[in-house]
């Protein structure tokens, strides 16, 4: 049945997650671009008030659910649906796997990577691992496509749920362009007074979970030869399961040279990545990985991991090493820090590489997706 003829597309979109991290980041771009496009009518459902000047076209309307439906639980499958329903959608789109398992529209599901499937240790814990195994598959099944943000992904999504390859659409996400080299020293200056910075740095910015292999980074750092004065920052909300993590500087002896900040407002984000000698994003599998993009469009150095996705977001712009090797994450730690060519080389190629990431073309694909559900 069609849904449309000709017309605007009826779209309502789970916002619930808008506040998150990753996903949020993802959410609230992907809104921001399809309310550009002007193509599509779209319902936003947060838990939460928009911020002043979020109603970002006059085809977007935010809604708040009569209920309560908290993330990741139960009532997902039971609330949800009505509440979609009652933005009188034609089409559902879900930006996390916690879609509901039937619904009265035809839904498009975002996977934006496997980690809570494939391991145990990224789930807060082991019923959070079995009802990640038991919704992914259900989800993949019932949704009409399903959107990721890599080849990668898509290669996880088919290999392991069952799909077939044409379902799932690869929609590669934008860097924002607040993300650019900050230039005014006011600002600069501003940001290393707030964080206490003075001297050289390599950065980290992201979540603390196992994944992202923050332990072999520290020993990496404590290997490093001849750059005492060199220190790692650490950025993104502590994890009160990582104790271990944070006791290791001082068991390796630099607890004077690692410093984490927590979580960083994204207004200081340009002006940290534009300082830092270089950024290292040494993650063991990531959907996609927007940090490392965005440090390259302000014009950061960027070392990263050989694994998963990062290859596909990095390209030739960064240097690539193996994340399950200490010494090769120092070495190419050192490959940079030594060499002020390299690292002018790095910040151009970066700069390009991250132009060539746009929001509004992930948004013209999706709304192509969205037509392609409603056939």
């Amino acid at each position: 049945m069609l849904y449309y003829i000709g017309g605007l597309l009826r779209i309502a979109i789970d916002a619930r997650m808008i506040n998150y991290t990753g996903i949020g980041r993802y959410t609230q771009n992907l809104i921001a671009s399809l309310a550009r496009l002007d193509v599509v009518d779209l319902t936003v459902l947060r838990d939460d008030e928009p911020p002043q000047g979020a109603g970002i076209g006059r085809r977007v309307k935010f809604r708040k659910p009569t209920f309560s439906i908290p993330v990741y639980s139960m009532k997902e499958h039971i609330l949800l649906p009505l509440e979609m329903k009652m933005t009188g959608a034609d089409l559902f789109h879900y930006p996390s796997f916690n879609m509901p398992l039937v619904n009265p529209r035809p839904s498009v599901v975002t996977i934006h990577d496997l980690v809570y499937y494939l391991d145990q240790a990224a789930c807060p814990g082991k019923m959070a691992h079995l009802y990640a195994r038991l919704v992914f598959r259900k989800v993949a099944g019932a949704a009409k496509r399903i959107l990721t943000l890599s080849e990668y992904t898509k290669k996880d999504i088919v290999e392991h749920l069952g799909v077939h390859h044409d379902k799932v659409v690869v929609t590669y996400p934008g860097v924002d362009e607040f993300y650019r080299p900050e230039r005014e020293s006011a600002s600069l200056d501003r940001v290393r007074k707030r964080y206490s910075i003075d001297g050289d740095y390599v950065l980290y910015v992201g979540n603390h979970g196992v994944n992202k292999n923050l332990h072999r980074l520290l020993n990496a750092f404590a290997g490093l030869k001849n750059r005492k004065s060199t220190v790692l920052i650490l950025a993104g909300k502590t994890d009160p399961r990582r104790q271990d993590l944070y006791n290791l500087p001082s068991s390796l002896g630099v607890e004077d040279r690692v410093r984490f900040i927590g979580k960083v407002p994204e207004e200081d984000l340009p002006a940290l990545y534009t300082m830092a000698k270089v950024f290292v994003f040494p993650s063991l599998y990531e959907g996609f990985g927007l940090p490392p993009l965005e440090a390259m469009a302000c014009g950061a150095p960027v070392v990263a991991s050989t694994a998963t996705s990062l290859p596909e977001a990095v390209g030739d712009a960064g240097v690539l090493a193996d994340p399950f090797d200490a010494g090769a994450i120092a070495g190419a730690l050192d490959k940079v820090l030594s060499s002020k060519a390299l690292q002018s080389e790095l910040r151009e190629k970066g700069i390009k590489r991250a132009g060539r990431f746009s929001w509004l073309e992930c948004a013209k694909k999706t709304v192509e997706v969205y037509r392609e559900a409603l056939q």
